[in-house]
């Protein structure tokens, strides 16, 4: 732009219009990020439905019609034996069915964050009770011992979705008559939970893998079991959502230390 003595005045109008175009350039990247994210998320969904949740129904069914048509020929040890295998199965699949349930909440507005007050022990023992039966079946211990009564506020059944997670998947890959032991200490800001077992470990390339949905690889257990390999993905998504902070320190062959922080009062304090 000129004025009367033909000097240069400004060029205000161009510079809008290219800061505009460059916005508008910047948000379309970012929506076609997001969509293409958003495929990957639907496409390893559907993948799951239609085989992770599918192959464990098929064993439940195939087991339980087994003991049907040989009740009176099967003696009681090993019927014992193919119920127990039976339970194992019904509990991983819900595991996942949850967290299935508990991931698409997360991406809608009916995800609710409710804290209060918790007693940590309580919770941890709770969890454990309930993974007991599928570290049994491959002789694995599970320790706890708590120092100190830790009182956390925060929401009760995200931490128990990430705590099942993370010991579901210390048992997965550790062999048949291994241990697994969680501690938790704090200060006055956090706490730290540990979940660390004497199994087979993971490479660095893999543990860079381990967090992301887009780069995820499910491995088979030790026992060869199947997994959807979400379970970590939603554990760093929970974690994040209660404020703290998750990661793992690990070796090939010399097992693996899942650690997470959560803050020990309300997030906006």
């Amino acid at each position: 732009m000129l004025n009367d003595r033909n000097e240069i005045i400004g060029a205000t109008g161009l510079a809008r219009d290219i800061s505009e175009r460059k916005k508008s350039e910047l948000a379309l990247i970012k929506s076609q990020k997001q969509l293409k994210e958003l495929n990957t998320t639907k496409e390893k969904l559907f993948s799951i439905i239609a085989h992770d949740l599918r192959s464990p129904f098929n064993n439940i069914i195939g087991l339980s019609e087994l003991l049907l048509e040989n009740v009176n020929e099967i003696d009681q040890v090993e019927s014992e034996k193919y119920i127990e295998m039976i339970n194992s199965t019904a509990k991983k699949t819900l595991i996942l069915l949850d967290n299935l349930l508990d991931w698409a909440k997360s991406q809608t507005s009916e995800f609710s964050y409710k804290p209060e007050k918790i007693i940590l022990s309580e919770i941890i023992l709770e969890i454990i009770g309930l993974e007991k039966s599928i570290a049994k079946a491959k002789n694995i211990s599970l320790h706890y011992t708590p120092t100190i009564e830790i009182e956390l506020y925060t929401d009760e059944n995200i931490l128990k979705t990430i705590l099942r997670n993370l010991i579901s998947n210390a048992i997965k890959f550790t062999n048949e008559g291994g241990h697994i032991n969680i501690s938790a200490i704090t200060n006055q800001q956090q706490v730290e939970i540990s979940i660390s077992d004497n199994g087979v470990g993971m490479r660095e390339e893999t543990i860079h893998k381990l967090f992301d949905l887009s780069t995820n690889t499910t491995l088979p257990g030790t026992a060869n079991e199947k997994g959807s390999g979400l379970g970590l993905v939603f554990c760093k998504e929970f974690v994040g959502k209660l404020g703290g902070k998750i990661w793992v320190v690990s070796e090939e062959g010399k097992g693996s230390d899942f650690r997470f922080t959560l803050p020990v009062n309300k997030l906006n304090e």
